[in-house]
């Protein structure tokens, strides 16, 4: 009720995804027009080239495996376990693979915990917080990237990595399903479905041609989202409205 008092005295409202104006609209009923537009990233910053060998050694990071990532928080919403969970199903099948979870949050003790009992600690990266420089570097380095989270307006992080090259793959909840394309830069899973995650990153790791083939798709969704693009949007939307 509130959030429909709050936008009914709007001219326009925009949201990060369709995803987003669908779940405001299912629980406001806005009558105002509605558009998606992407918060946008810096596509001068996140690009597809090889991360710089000191990222390696700050954190480190083997340089002769691939990386499974995800960047986030990690707290309760984002469902770590379960990508943990999907990295031990990973490691049995391809025991040269890497797990990097970057960011820091209330689950970061539980989630370390997790893997000393599964018997891969050695095997799994607890960057912390880092700075955005280091953030930049840190999503050349992986080779796919996970998104567990069925709690995502837009998750930039997702974007950032696939403007990096990263395939996906991610829960079919939230806004994800804008990102990761279904069998065209990676695959969705059912929420919580670790087994189908696991599945999905092994078949990336596997496949060299499918994970280039999808890198591809990644970038070239990654593109529509712009920030100089979401900027111009922004100012025709302002223009529009002033002059009305």
């Amino acid at each position: 009720v509130y959030g429909a008092r709050f936008h009914s005295k709007a001219d326009y409202v925009t949201l990060p995804t369709q995803s987003a104006i669908d779940m405001l609209n299912a629980s406001d009923r806005i009558e105002v027009p509605m558009e998606a537009v992407s918060n946008g990233i810096d596509l001068g910053r996140f690009t597809p080239t090889a991360a710089k060998p000191a990222i390696y050694k700050k954190f480190d990071l083997p340089k002769n495996q691939q990386i499974v990532s995800y960047i986030g928080r990690l707290d309760t919403e984002k469902h770590m376990p379960v990508l943990i969970k999907a990295f031990a199903r990973v490691k049995e099948a391809l025991p040269d693979t890497h797990l990097l979870i970057v960011g820091d949050g209330n689950d970061r003790p539980s989630l370390q915990a997790m893997t000393k009992d599964f018997g891969f600690a050695d095997d799994v990266t607890f960057t912390g917080r880092v700075s955005d420089e280091d953030l930049v570097e840190l999503h050349k380095v992986g080779t796919v990237y996970s998104m567990p989270s069925p709690a995502e307006l837009q998750s930039i992080a997702t974007l950032e990595a696939m403007a990096s090259g990263q395939p996906i793959v991610a829960v079919d909840a939230g806004a994800l399903r804008e990102l990761c394309q279904d069998q065209r830069n990676g695959y969705l899973c059912e929420q919580d479905d670790y087994i189908a995650i696991a599945d999905g990153l092994i078949a990336i790791l596997s496949d060299k041609k499918l994970r280039e083939k999808m890198s591809k798709e990644s970038l070239a969704i990654a593109t529509t989202h712009d920030l100089q693009t979401t900027l111009k949007r922004f100012e025709e939307i302002y223009t529009g409205l002033l002059n009305a």
